[in-house]
């Protein structure tokens, strides 16, 4: 019966992508029917070592584009700066036009995120000091590639891609983080509600943060930023680096990648997942999968590098990094889970006994309440200098 049920479900998989795949095309016609035949590139920030990098962006078409990773930086909060209240008259709340104006914008912008026209198949150049690579995007205009990159030194450096569809090109620079051969460690952190919240595991909370918040208004989770930091600090060198696993959509790619920008958070690859049918889903990934695949790639990619996990309870980091921890016991310097708001007191207990059983084989894993614990844990076991204890103390507490 079960066999039976995985035959059907991907039967049912199968016609979903051929209609999708049909509407596609159809869509890219009607677009260049109507004379947008813009090509843009949307580059992702990528990864990788002195002799190769990862390599993602995609093909869009009639559109600008959103923003390179870098490309601009969001306006700070005025310091002190307050949310303005709104009007009240007999007790009645009302909104300005201004507000108005403000909260349409912000939607518009959030939701240009997600329709947009890509170019499934386009032809795709990338350019290294290595040389050329041609391919082709995938049915969804998504490019993932491992490319040669020997002549890139360590830090953050630059490739290109160019894309062509009939007789239009674009073509866009994108970064990628080659990381030294001789970095001390990678943090792994969790995005939704680890680093800002995001409402994930909430759907109408999501669609609220995501589609009429902006990013100058989202908030990190206090000291994380000051944490991160601490942990990748090279007193004789450049920052060890810091990969940021999510399972939201890479629409969101730009928005997270300004907002680690505008917190003073590390710089690092956003590694996100795409929401739709594909990859033996009808909506995405599972976060397991998803989660557990970026990791053993980073390990498999960097085979001297040990590994830092964060993550929270809200969906199943503590599973996650217990299997990269049991898989890889020599990689794994420390676990650290954060508790989010509201958790039930099973699942609670669920965390404190996998964390207990994974410290008790070898390596430390602590479900924590704020980054003040993680320092102190993480400067008792020598990750960071007991000195940057106190700045993390004094941005959760000030």
């Amino acid at each position: 019966m079960a066999g039976l049920r995985g035959r059907l479900a991907r039967a049912a998989l199968g016609v979903v992508l051929a209609a999708e795949d049909a509407s596609q095309a159809a869509l890219v016609t009607a677009v260049g029917l109507l004379g947008r035949h813009r090509v843009a590139v949307l580059p992702f920030l990528g990864h990788g070592t002195p002799d190769r990098v990862h390599v993602r962006a995609r093909v869009l078409l009639g559109a600008a584009g959103l923003p390179a990773p870098g490309e601009r930086t969001p306006s700070r909060p005025a310091t002190g700066a307050r949310p303005v209240a709104a009007h009240t008259h007999s007790g009645t709340a009302t909104v300005s036009t201004g507000e108005q104006r403000s909260a349409w914008r912000v939607l518009r912008a959030s939701l240009g995120r997600f329709l947009t026209v890509e170019l499934p198949g386009a032809p795709v150049t990338i350019r290294t000091p290595a040389g050329e690579t041609r391919l082709r995007a995938d049915r969804e205009g998504y490019v993932d590639a491992v490319v040669e990159a020997t002549g890139l030194g360590p830090g953050w450096q630059e490739v290109t891609l160019a894309a062509a569809w009939r007789s239009h090109r674009a073509e866009a620079a994108t970064r990628v983080l080659v990381v030294a051969p001789d970095a001390r460690i990678a943090v792994i952190s969790d995005v939704d509600d680890t680093v800002i919240e995001t409402g994930l595991t909430r759907g109408l909370e999501f669609l609220r943060l995501t589609l009429l918040t902006e990013v100058a208004e989202r908030t990190p989770l206090p000291g994380a930023a000051e944490l991160y930091t601490a942990l990748t600090h090279r007193p004789d060198g450049p920052p060890d680096p810091v990969f940021y696993l999510s399972t939201s959509p890479w629409n969101l790619h730009d928005l997270l990648t300004d907002f680690v920008t505008l917190r003073g958070f590390p710089a690092g690859p956003m590694l996100l997942t795409d929401w739709g049918p594909g990859h033996g889903a009808f909506l995405r990934v599972p976060a397991e999968r998803h989660k557990l695949t970026l990791i053993r790639q980073v390990l498999a990619d960097h085979p001297g590098l040990g590994v830092v996990l964060i993550g929270d309870t809200g969906q199943v980091d503590p599973e996650i990094y217990a299997t990269v921890a049991d898989e890889a016991p020599d990689r794994v310097r420390a676990i650290y889970i954060r508790r989010t708001g509201g958790l039930p007191p099973r699942r609670s207990a669920e965390v404190s006994e996998l964390a207990a059983r994974v410290t008790a084989a070898g390596v430390p894993m602590l479900a924590v309440d704020d980054s003040i614990q993680i320092a102190e844990h993480a400067a008792r076991i020598g990750l960071l200098e007991e000195s940057a204890v106190s700045a993390v103390r004094t941005a959760c507490r000030g």
